[in-house]
């Protein structure tokens, strides 16, 4: 599916800082069967379960350059059954023809999705030496026709764009200093026309790449029904994780003192400040969040373990890290509290554990009770089972 040879090699040669343009034509090999994995997971984010409203995807749906409030409703409540293009089932539910859809957290709706990411996209980042605590976000564009609806702009991060088609794409980018300062400073402009001539065109076909770099002005305009996935790498920034420490020293401290919430506010913040600075549980609090965060392969905690059912062994072992730490696991964004003993030999990623494997292994009520946690957040997946 991934030409997965000239994907090292980019990652190992422009990493991490990725500050040059790349365009690679068939990088993916096979971008219809990548597509498919990417409407599986749209067919699971817009599918209730039990009628459950509080798990809802991250879709915005726009029309022209406007965020459209109503179309986007429209689609989160109405489940794409994948029976039509997803192209079709988007002018159907919202009832307009020129609607471009987005979606942030891709990878948190299937498991095979998500594995295959971690596995063919983000490790060898990982290998490359690609900074990843941070995480990442897989998102994806879904339009008929049309250009970006924010139009010309710039994002912070670098773009990893991974064309699906159908229907082919250009892209425009603005160089280096090619591109003047935009009137009155704005970080973009819908007025493209008349800046397209200084600017560097690529046509996109299915199964292309293109890299972005932060920074760098980009359009891109549908030639006709397509799709594309895409991938942000969130940058290191020690400044950031600090206050996200300081956060959740201020969070904790403010729920086990509530009784002093009348007393001096300035004084309760500067206390809060001094406790986190001399606080060893904020750097485990840290240290913890790293772990969860990987043990999602860096993008959105996974909604699927809670969609699917348990049949029962054999089970294939999840390919998204498990980080064991002690006497806790870390697994598909959750911390389990269990001691695996001799469980911990069989998870290897991938592998197809039986009924007999399990039983050897698990034996004591509290081995058979750690099976069971890790049959429900996922590590553990019945053959067969649908995500």
């Amino acid at each position: 599916m991934l030409d997965e040879g000239t994907w090292r090699k980019l990652c190992e040669r422009d990493g991490p800082h990725f500050a040059e343009r790349v365009h690679i034509p068939g990088l993916i090999r096979e971008p219809d069967v990548l597509a498919d994995l990417v409407l599986g997971a749209l067919r699971a984010a817009t599918t209730r379960v039990d009628g459950d409203d509080t798990d809802l995807p991250a879709m915005r749906a726009f029309r022209d350059t406007c965020l459209d409030y109503d179309a986007s409703e429209k689609l989160i409540s109405g489940a794409f059954s994948g029976r039509s293009p997803v192209h079709s089932w988007l002018s159907t539910r919202t009832g307009k023809n020129d609607i471009c859809l987005a979606i942030n957290g891709l990878d948190s709706w299937d498991a095979e999705l998500a594995e295959l990411l971690y596995t063919g996209f983000v490790l060898p980042l990982e290998s490359a030496g690609v900074p990843l605590t941070r995480g990442v976000d897989w998102y994806c564009f879904v339009a008929s026709s049309g250009t970006t609806p924010f139009g010309v702009h710039t994002d912070p991060e670098p773009s990893f764009i991974f064309h699906l088609g159908p229907a082919a794409k250009t892209a425009w980018t603005w160089p280096g200093l090619s591109l003047p300062a935009l009137g009155q400073g704005r970080p973009h402009t819908l007025d493209a026309e008349p800046l397209l001539p200084s600017a560097d065109s690529v046509r996109l076909a299915p199964g292309d790449f293109l890299l972005i770099p932060a920074g760098m002005y980009h359009l891109f305009r549908n030639d006709g029904p397509s799709l594309f996935l895409g991938l942000t790498v969130y940058p290191e920034d020690p400044g950031q994780t600090a206050t996200d420490a300081l956060f959740h020293q201020l969070r904790r401290r403010n729920a086990q003192h509530q009784e002093q919430a009348d007393g001096d506010p300035v004084a309760g913040a500067i206390d809060a400040f001094r406790d986190a600075l001399g606080d060893d549980g904020v750097e485990r609090a840290v240290r913890r969040q790293a772990m969860l965060r990987r043990s999602c392969g860096y993008g959105s905690p996974p909604r699927f373990p809670g969609r699917t059912s348990d049949q029962g062994p054999p089970y294939t072992v999840t390919r998204l890290p498990v980080v064991i730490a002690d006497h806790s696991v870390f697994a598909l964004g959750r911390e389990l509290s269990v001691d695996l003993g001799e469980l911990a030999r069989l998870l290897k990623p991938g592998v197809l554990v039986g009924a007999d494997e399990l039983r050897d292994a698990a034996t004591t009520p509290e081995l058979r009770a750690a099976v069971r946690a890790l049959v429900r957040v996922g590590v553990l997946r019945s053959v067969g089972t649908q995500s």
